[in-house]
């Protein structure tokens, strides 16, 4: 050693004996200190309650304040709700004050329903309650009565599987060795009885080895027959009961519970802010995983997320005064008579005036209506018989109706009917006795009075040529449209929807006196859809035609542009392509300049959500998550695109503007101004492919042998709907390319 440590002294001693006491003094009070603090770390904290942890702590942005322009008692309103929220996210209540909060929330968005200027605020205050009370709801219940529940459905399954094979067997010659070999009787004795637990569990392992080694069996028959529907219905009872009545299975995780809710609230956040494809998949995985754990007793939890995100994202409402407007036609054929009514022989000529329109009926389940048919047919005849010559004006009304009936993939029809109101007029009369003094006028007479005793029947027969005419004929056109009708809809576009992955998962049909009501769904199991409209539709508009953005959205990822890069150009025609795919027609879609030098942008997409759609505050928003090349430019990277755009109908032009374009850097770039400069460009593109215009609010459409032309009286963006309303005064040409051809409407062989 270089250096040795000195002996210390007696001094030195008492010294080093004073520091080492004071030393372990001090490392005592460090470990006590430390203890203590470690003690006090790992404490338990104070158990959440209700909604604490779950919900957001800050109030939702779009809820964070309330609409502007509020006066008098919607002011005070206003406050008063932002007073409730700030309690319900911000505050540690106890489960007794949430309630309460939840209970004066309910109140305060039950008294604005109604009030137009509040509607969206209110809509989206209404999905967040309604999630709240539901997450309070699902773990206010006893969740050990809930699994028990669950445990005593799987135990029900299992005997009716039981029931039904040992049924199976008991028609079969040699059935009661299987039910033997397989202790189906011991089973259903246990299923039937209080049970023991360990005995059930017994028989059902058994059971389940036996259907596990079915394939040792040597003969090949019984290991075929071992393999039909019947057993296997029976194996996936007995694996679902045991899969359930596993150690643990019968207590619920609470605290797995409590998470999925707050993965679920928290994600539901998520969505509402961004549209984003990511936290509707992980909203819909949270309630997946609560199904699992819950499955029953997640009925109120179901029943919000039904109405705020599972609802129907498109909705069609037509009006019966439209669709009269739409096919309403008038024809009118002329042609000879020659018939033998009542032994004369009948000729003459008459006109026939026909209409044709719609009369909706109430159905819950099917769009409903009868195809009408009205009209009078006008007839001039002579009635000769070997005594005298009638001369008749006939005036017949007629009215009928055949029911049709849609539920999304066919319509069907029934039979037509149609009521005749027979008018024969007698207008005069000849005789034999004609030109002769006296006895023209007594024969005339004569001929008046017989034609008069035989009116009713000959106004009977006259009413059934009219319905043996007209029904027939009918029935025959209708049912020729319909089958077209069935052709194109149930056939050829359900056949497209599908192919572009764009059919509904729910679809409904309803319809009452007035409306026909249509509303669809279009969401896959990692997607979220709607809520329920905020606008009330009025019943005077002709057709209002409803799309959430989730409609949108969920279309748009069904186009498959993650991380790619396209040419604006070819983009849009994309976008062409997969609309006449959808349509079955041609569309052509405006499209952006192209600069003659630099020539088309390049977008580079990022590969999470592409392109997105928010529709809030009477503004539609395109946000595209891209970067930019182009020839002789510095390529710009991923961006976040905001271009809104509002909409406004005046007469017969819709005017559209574009808002401020905002863009901000997916990757913060390393100094500011490179991302100013960016911005700039990107900004100058987008007001470039998205310029103000102005469009015609009328559209022609072409419907068989017319023009229609759709006037658009409204389009408002509101609470993620995109509403269109086309108004009354609905314009229809007609031209027939073809003249209809004369045709006798009766005769005689």
């Amino acid at each position: 050693m270089l250096f040795k440590e000195p002996q210390p002294t007696r001094k030195n001693q008492k010294f080093f004996g004073m520091v080492s006491f004071a030393v372990s003094g001090i490392t005592s009070l460090v470990l006590v200190v430390t203890t203590t603090m470690a003690v006090e770390v790992k404490k338990p904290q104070p158990k959440e309650v209700g909604l604490q942890g779950i919900l957001p702590a800050e109030v939702p942005e779009d809820l964070a304040e309330s609409p502007e322009d509020l006066e008098g008692k919607w002011a005070k309103w206003g406050d008063q709700v932002s007073d409730l929220l700030g309690k319900l996210y911000e505050s540690e209540l106890n489960l007794a004050q949430q309630k309460q909060t939840l209970k004066a929330l309910q109140a305060k968005i039950k008294e604005a329903k109604g009030q137009a200027n509040l509607a969206e605020f209110n809509s989206r205050l209404e999905r967040r309650v309604e999630v709240a009370d539901a997450v309070l709801k699902t773990l206010g219940q006893n969740l050990g009565t809930v699994k028990a529940v669950q445990i005593k459905s799987k135990q029900n399954e299992l005997a009716a599987a039981v029931k039904a094979l040992t049924k199976y067997l008991d028609t079969l010659q040699n059935g009661n060795g299987w039910v033997d070999y397989l202790q189906l009787k011991a089973l259903q004795k246990e299923l039937k009885n209080s049970y023991s637990e360990v005995e059930l569990n017994d028989l059902l392992k058994s059971l389940k080895a036996q259907f596990q080694s079915r394939g040792a069996l040597k003969d090949t028959e019984q290991r075929k027959f071992f393999n039909r529907k019947q057993f296997k219905d029976l194996e996936k009872s007995v694996n679902a009961f045991l899969a359930q009545s596993k150690p643990g299975a019968a207590k619920v995780n609470v605290s797995k519970v409590r998470q999925q809710l707050k993965a679920l609230v928290s994600n539901l956040e998520e969505y509402e802010a961004s549209q984003s494809s990511h936290n509707a998949f992980e909203a819909r995985k949270a309630y997946a995983l609560l199904r699992q754990e819950l499955e029953g007793g997640l009925g109120s939890l179901t029943s919000a997320l039904r109405n705020g995100y599972f609802n129907y994202n498109l909705r069609v409402m037509v009006a019966e005064d439209f669709v009269n407007r739409l096919i309403h036609d008038s024809t009118s054929e002329t042609g000879p008579v020659v018939d033998c009514i009542l032994g004369a022989y009948v000729t003459g000529n008459q006109e026939t005036t026909t209409e044709v329109g719609v009369d909706f009926k109430p159905s819950e389940t099917t769009l409903r209506f009868d195809l009408t048919l009205s009209g009078v047919t006008n007839s001039s005849t002579s009635g000769t018989t070997s005594q005298a010559t009638i001369y008749t004006d006939g005036h017949h009304s007629f009215w009928g109706g055949k029911e049709v009936n849609f539920n999304g993939d066919l319509f069907t029809t029934q039979p037509a009917w149609v009521k005749v109101d027979a008018n024969n007029t007698t207008v005069g009369a000849s005789t034999k006795l004609d030109g002769v003094p006296l006895l023209s006028k007594l024969g005339r007479n004569m001929a008046y009075r017989r034609t008069e005793q035989l009116r009713g029947e000959a106004e009977a027969i006259a009413a059934q040529r009219v319905r043996d005419r007209v029904r027939p004929r009918f029935d025959e056109e209708v049912d020729g449209r319909i089958t077209k009708s069935n052709k194109k809809v149930g056939g050829e576009l359900n056949k497209r929807l599908r192919d572009n992955g764009l059919f509904p998962s729910a679809r409904s049909f309803a319809s009452t006196d007035s409306h026909l009501y249509i509303r669809t769904r279009l969401m896959d199991t990692g997607e979220l859809a709607a809520n329920s409209p905020p606008l009330n539709i009025s019943a005077k508009d002709s057709v209002v035609l409803q799309l959430h953005e989730s409609v949108m959205n969920n279309s748009l990822s069904r186009m498959g542009l993650e991380g790619r890069k396209i040419s604006d150009q070819d983009l849009i025609t994309e976008f062409e392509n997969s609309l006449a795919d959808v349509l079955g027609r041609k569309v052509k879609l405006e499209r952006p300049p192209v600069d003659p030098d630099k020539g088309p942008n390049i977008l580079a997409f990022d590969k999470k959500d592409p392109i997105r759609i928010e529709i809030s505050d009477n503004t539609l928003k395109i946000i595209l998550r891209c970067g930019f090349e182009q020839k002789g430019e510095t390529a710009v990277p991923t961006q976040i695109i905001t271009v809104p755009l509002s909409f406004k109908v005046a007469g017969d032009k819709i005017h559209v503007t574009r808002g401020n374009v905002k863009s901000s850097a997916v990757v913060k770039p390393k100094g500011i101004a490179a991302q100013i400069a960016r911005a700039g460009v990107v900004r100058k593109k987008m007001e470039k492919a998205f310029p103000n215009r102005v469009e015609n609010a009328q559209v022609k459409a072409k419907l068989e042998n017319r023009n229609v032309f759709l006037h658009i009286t409204g389009i408002e963006p509101k609470d993620g709907w995109l509403t269109l309303t086309v108004g009354n005064d609905l314009t229809v040409e007609k031209h027939d390319a073809v003249p209809p051809p004369v045709e006798k409407t009766a005769s005689v062989k």
